[in-house]
Formats: structure tokens, sequence, C-alpha cells
């Protein structure tokens, strides 16, 4: 990845790479598409059985509604981003206030990754990042698409900051 791909809100030292950025699984906009499907199907089939030409007009308002409501969750989706680099993991989250989290991965003491039965049947998760020497300094990278993979990218990032050197059996 080069140095032009880098977020702006992400500051990358002298020899510091990025290894992995990604958001939460876009999978999680389907909620909100079937309420926006269903507002417009009712919206239309409401115009049908009203008589009143007044009034006629009010349920379609149904369907720019969830159109609004499937472009929040999908805004809210992707500005929520994480970059993990050969020394930092950075979380941002927020669409009108912004809100940047960052631990040097040499903090980090432990990691671990989750998936109910749905998420892995979508293949999404959520990794927690804990830190040594803090209470409120955890993250958790939620709803992270192939988290399996993501926390073995994690894994041998932290090993190579440690310059611990493993071998795959």
């Amino acid at each position: 990845m080069t140095r032009t791909d880098v977020p702006d809100w992400v500051t990358l030292t002298e020899g510091e790479d990025v290894l992995w950025q990604g958001h939460p699984s876009l999978r999680l906009v389907t909620p909100s598409a079937v309420v926006a499907l269903a507002l417009a199907i009712a919206g239309i089939a409401l115009t049908t059985v009203l008589t009143d030409p007044s009034i006629r007009w009010f349920p379609l308002l149904g369907i720019p509604l969830g159109i609004a409501v499937v472009a929040w969750a999908y805004v809210s989706l992707v500005s929520t981003q994480y970059v993990l680099t050969s020394e930092e993991i950075y979380r941002k989250t927020g669409v009108l206030n912004q809100s940047v989290a960052q631990i040097r991965l040499d903090r980090v003491q432990n990691t671990t990754f989750s998936q109910s039965v749905t998420e892995r049947l979508f293949s999404y998760g959520d990794i927690t990042i804990y830190t040594a020497g803090s209470d409120t300094m955890d993250i958790t990278l939620s709803n992270v698409p192939e988290p399996e993979r993501v926390n073995q990218q994690l894994t041998e990032a932290l090993d190579a900051a440690s310059g611990v050197t493993r071998t795959r059996p």
C-alpha cells in the first residue's frame, strides 16, 4: 500500500507501513434495506386504496424516508474505519462528529475475535484489542469482514513489532 492510500487521519512515521484497512461489513445495511423496501411497498399499496386525491400522495413519503434510512446506515458504516499499521492500530468513528482512537502495537497485551452464529454465516465479527497498563484503552473493531484473517494479520504485526518469530505447522 502506498503512502497516498493512507487516510488523512492516520499519521505514519518513517518506515511505518499500512498492513490492512477496512470498515464494518456492509452486510449490516441489509436490515435497513428491508425496512426501506417495506416502506416503499406500503406507500405504493396505500396510494391504491386511498380515494381522496389531497392525501393520496402522502403514503409515497415512505419511499424517500426508506432511502434516507438506507443512506444513513451506509454512511454510518463506511465512516467507521479501521487501520492496522506496522506500529499502531487505529479506529475512526463518527459521521458528523469524528473520534479517532489509536494504540501502539507495543502496548497491546492480548487480542480476541468473536463471531455469533449469524456473523459466522456472513463472515464478519468483532476483534477486541486489550492494552497493557490501562483500564479503558481497549479497542473493539466491530463487524469486521473476515475477522479470523484480520486477527491473523494483527497477530503477525504484533509478533513483528516485538521481534517474535513463529513457524506455522
